[in-house]
């Protein structure tokens, strides 16, 4: 009796991924493997049998199969999480997305209206037009990115419908702002927050680091002898290595946070790390909650993590024998122009600009 051919099943495991993979041939042809998403395989063999027949209904009978928006979502994370620097910031836009956009929504057929319904839902809730067109932008990226790497035929009827922005002076604090902000975080009800937020916020100042650089931080990018802050080029957002000098407020804040990694877990490459009980032991990815609790106890006014940034370049281009170009350097920027960018005069310096030009004659 012949021996029966083994049938082909069409997925199969490989080394790179936990996960089995497809292979069929799509509606243009072309022979495509794609990850099923499952360790399960005889769901991966359902998954790839539902592909074949979307494929098969598409090139004969010209059908576009159906595809949801958490579909879209999970397929455009997973196909760029490493390629785009941004991946967890998508996945922050697309949670608020998501709760407009439920589950089950055919992206085949969205359309203007809905964009314009979402625009408005935002609206309602207090959201800036910045944030919008930011949140709308990921969205529009998504289905370009399914229309071209997996052939979808999606609408993007997000194409024109963005919001105009006027381009606001960003939030500086004044040097007086600063220090009731610091009062105010050193009084953080929780003594946990008492011991990273203070520290925090004198980095911030006094470094010139974005706030993720300052929670990424780890302790062999911190050189006591040097006195220095060595970021890699994965540490940063322009992807360019940069060295960031510290100064004694810089330097004490290290030293005191070195001092809490020491007595709670001194085996941790975090700088900053979590006392609480519930999160112990686990890096302290944002700040933005206590921060904010922080701003209202100190009475000055609507405030970000990301101010202490502009208040410290503006407040280096501003010091006695400050060099813009130096702290162009500091700051990671690429162009002077990001700089300035930065920097926010107050009206005092610039009457004490005027006031210092030379003295003329009465015409």
């Amino acid at each position: 009796m012949p021996k029966q051919r083994k049938r082909k099943e069409g997925v199969k495991q490989r080394k790179d991924s936990p996960f089995w993979w497809a292979s069929f041939t799509d509606a243009s042809g072309r022979r495509v493997q794609r990850s099923t998403g499952t360790t399960n395989k005889r769901e991966a063999i359902k998954l790839r049998n539902k592909w074949m027949s979307e494929a098969w209904n598409q090139q004969a009978r010209g059908i576009e199969p159906d595809h949801f928006f958490e579909q879209l979502v999970m397929s455009y994370l997973e196909g760029t999480k490493d390629v785009k620097r941004s991946n967890d910031t998508d996945r922050k836009r697309f949670k608020v997305l998501a709760g407009f956009f439920r589950e089950g929504r055919l992206m085949n057929k969205l359309v203007g209206a809905d964009v314009l319904a979402y625009i408005e839902h935002r609206r309602k809730g207090g959201v800036t037009k910045k944030t919008i067109n930011k949140e709308l932008s990921a969205l529009s990226s998504a289905i370009k990115w399914a229309n071209q790497k997996l052939d979808w035929e999606l609408p993007n009827p997000v194409i024109g419908k963005r919001l105009p922005e006027v381009n606001e002076e960003a939030r500086c604090l004044t040097v007086d702002e600063f220090e009731l902000l610091l009062r105010s975080a050193k009084c953080s009800r929780s003594p946990h927050t008492q011991r990273y937020l203070p520290e925090f916020c004198i980095l911030g100042f006094s470094t010139m680091m974005r706030p993720g650089e300052i929670l990424g931080l780890e302790w062999n990018r911190v050189d006591f002898e040097r006195r220095v802050v060595r970021l890699e080029a994965a540490d940063t957002k322009g992807k360019q290595p940069r060295t960031v000098p510290l100064n004694n407020d810089g330097f004490g804040a290290l030293v005191r946070l070195r001092k809490v990694c020491n007595e709670y877990f001194s085996e941790t490459q975090w700088v900053f790390t979590h006392t609480k009980p519930r999160y112990f032991g686990e890096r302290i990815q944002d700040v933005r909650k206590v921060f904010q609790t922080a701003v209202k106890r100190a009475g000055i006014g609507h405030a970000t993590p990301h101010c202490l940034r502009h208040t410290s370049i503006t407040e280096g281009v501003h010091a006695p024998n400050g060099n813009v170009e130096v702290i162009s350097i500091v700051a990671g920027h690429r162009n002077l122009k990001t700089t300035m960018g930065y920097v926010h005069t107050a009206d005092d310096r610039l009457h004490q600009a005027v006031a210092n030009l030379p003295t003329i004659g009465t015409i």
